[in-house]
């Protein structure tokens, strides 16, 4: 008989949900694992209920996911802090809960690209990518930030996401999966420790732009004639000339020997005095080129690092 009321105790600890709410704009994903879809999200404040725990993708230093009353899975990290213990007071979901079931695809990128933590050049850089890296998409979602007349944008097994129009060719999405809605998103919040891909990583910039960065940017030459070099030199090779009032788009910034210059999506050099925009000035904060090849270039051949 004692071993009746003892086991009846014991399951007395076990509570059908908890109530709590999010900390921070947080995604509800499809499994416990960043590289999965988001089914909904919370947004900071939002109450709702979670009724089971399970293991995923370490978030700041945190495994424990926890599964919503709507059936998709929130990191521990991102809601209110219980006072109690989850693992105890709530069943655990099962070793199914842990499986990561993704649909990849692979893809090539055509210009320099700013993997961002989510879809809006608002959202903070995760890694910067060369132009022919090789990436991997994990889904699709089709209202980003329209990059020159495009608003689909990838999500990457960096857990980050690249804008369709950076792509060699548009992939066939029937094979992946949509990613779901979109938070805003800061990496200082929702800081992934593993769990995803180490292919392609670049740094982020140690220190926030002051400005959000604007990726590609649209210009017009106000020059009758603007040469784009092979090198961001006066004495470089001429790959193109463009002509007054003729419509760029430019990928990153370079300074050389004091003069600012902007490569396009031709994959060469334009002075910025030449365009009727200023790209390194108060309008656009276009990001160096620099930070796509992994570290600072020389200085006696690339200029100094602004």
């Amino acid at each position: 008989m004692a071993l009746l009321v003892n086991a009846g105790l014991v399951s007395a600890d076990i509570k059908p949900y908890i109530s709590t709410q999010a900390d921070y704009n947080t995604e509800c994903k499809t499994c416990p694992r960043s590289l999965c879809p988001n089914q909904l999200y919370y947004a900071g404040e939002e109450a709702f209920n979670v009724t089971c725990w399970t293991r995923g993708t370490k978030i700041m230093g945190d495994t424990l996911w926890l599964k919503s009353e709507a059936g998709c899975y929130v990191t521990q990290y991102d809601v209110l802090e219980y006072p109690g213990d989850y693992t105890t007071n709530l069943d655990y979901c099962g070793p199914e809960s842990e499986e990561q079931d993704l649909t990849v695809e692979d893809a090539t990128l055509k210009y320099k690209t700013e993997c961002r933590i989510c879809p809006e050049i608002s959202c903070d850089t995760v890694a910067y990518l060369k132009e022919n890296t090789d990436v991997e998409l994990t889904c699709w979602y089709p209202e980003g930030q329209v990059i020159i007349d495009d608003p689909y944008w990838l999500k990457t097994t960096n857990n980050c996401y690249v804008a369709q129009k950076n792509l060699y060719s548009k992939p066939d999405i029937t094979y992946l999966d949509p990613c779901g809605p979109i938070p805003f998103l800061e990496i200082e919040l929702h800081h992934n420790a593993n769990g995803t891909s180490d292919v392609n990583k670049r740094a982020p910039a140690p220190v926030p732009a002051t400005l959000g960065t604007q990726y590609l940017i649209n210009v017009t030459v106000g020059e009758e004639y603007a040469y784009c070099r092979s090198c961001p030199k006066e004495s470089c090779s001429s790959k193109k000339r463009y002509e007054f009032n003729q419509e760029i788009w430019l990928q990153c910034l370079t300074l050389s020997n004091d003069t600012w210059w902007s490569e396009t999506t031709d994959f060469c050099y334009v002075k910025d005095s030449d365009l009727w925009q200023s790209p390194s000035g108060d309008y656009y904060n276009n990001p160096l080129c620099e930070k796509f090849e992994g570290g600072a270039p020389d200085p006696d051949e690339d200029g100094r690092r602004r």
